[in-house]
């Protein structure tokens, strides 16, 4: 997590924190302003972490957040933010990975970083475990509709009704979830 893109609006600001972040042997691979902020120049920018110096986080600026943490699966922290506990929860549910709202010193943003990248990596463990368990119960319940619809259409006990739907999908190449949407398939074109 060395490389780092900085969004802020006060070029003074910024300037410091290029300065603090090169002297902690971090590569500062851009720093942007709001206005030139977008998917492509974020994804062009090719950061390992985003810090955004931001006094007021308004609703576009959350978005954007949100954007950065989610869909370009970027940790993304914020520095200078509002110390009111709405702020803070909305800029947590755009994905924030951390957030600092008192002034701090060059030396401190090496640990903020490694927390920030860290729980990012935690949250990211923590959606795709949630993604697969969702997938896994979707799949579950397209493999028991398929077995109903073999054991009422063929007389099969649910054993037999899997050992068929197994064995295709085996014989076929096919995960079992493929061949039990077809089995639903059949079933809905020929009623």
């Amino acid at each position: 997590m060395k490389r780092i893109l900085i969004i802020d609006d006060v070029q003074d600001r910024a300037a410091w924190l290029k300065a603090s972040l090169e002297l902690a042997e971090y590569d500062v691979v851009g720093v942007l302003d709001w206005e030139q902020v977008d998917e492509r120049t974020i994804q062009a920018a090719f950061a390992d972490v985003i810090i955004v110096d931001a006094n007021a986080p308004g609703r576009d600026t959350l978005e954007q957040i949100s954007l950065m943490s989610t869909t370009l699966e970027k940790p993304v922290v914020v520095l200078g933010g509002q110390t009111d506990q709405p702020s803070i929860q909305a800029a947590m549910r755009a994905g924030v990975s951390a957030y600092v709202s008192h002034a701090i010193q060059g030396e401190d943003l090496s640990g903020i970083i490694q927390v920030a990248a860290a729980r990012f990596a935690e949250h990211k463990r923590l959606r795709d475990e949630l993604k697969e368990a969702r997938s896994q119960l979707v799949e579950r319940k397209l493999v028991d509709k398929a077995k109903g619809i073999l054991m009422a259409d063929n007389a099969y006990s649910e054993v037999e009704a899997y050992k068929k739907m197994r064995n295709l999908a085996m014989n076929k190449g096919k995960r079992l979830a493929e061949v039990a949407e077809a089995i639903i398939l059949a079933k809905e074109l020929n009623s």
